[in-house]
């Protein structure tokens, strides 16, 4: 059996958004996903449990990834930063 991370602690919000995102990937990468990121099973544990390659553990917990941050993406990430004339002027006007 695989063994428990007692590090990690979610809140109930971010617990609830995790689950409605699981609930919407096809049924063998959500079985994949919840074994790796609620039980902690490993990549192996997980092919041997489900009957599949290792690779394609790998490639469901790709999948998964890829829908997740299509799903939520960290909107910081689209923020426009100044580009290096920007910042370079900024610094002028302010000297």
């Amino acid at each position: 059996m695989a063994e428990t991370q007692n590090n990690l602690f979610v809140n109930a919000p971010d617990l609830a958004r995790v689950a409605e995102f699981a609930r919407g990937l096809p049924v063998e990468c959500r079985q994949v996903f919840t074994l790796r990121k609620v039980y902690g099973y490993s990549g192996r544990e997980i092919a041997v449990r489900l009957g599949i390659p290792e690779h394609a553990v790998e490639e469901h917990l790709i999948q998964a990834a890829r829908e997740c941050a299509q799903a939520a993406p960290d909107t910081r990430l689209l923020e426009k930063r100044p580009s290096l004339l920007e910042r370079l002027r900024s610094r002028i006007v302010h000297e």
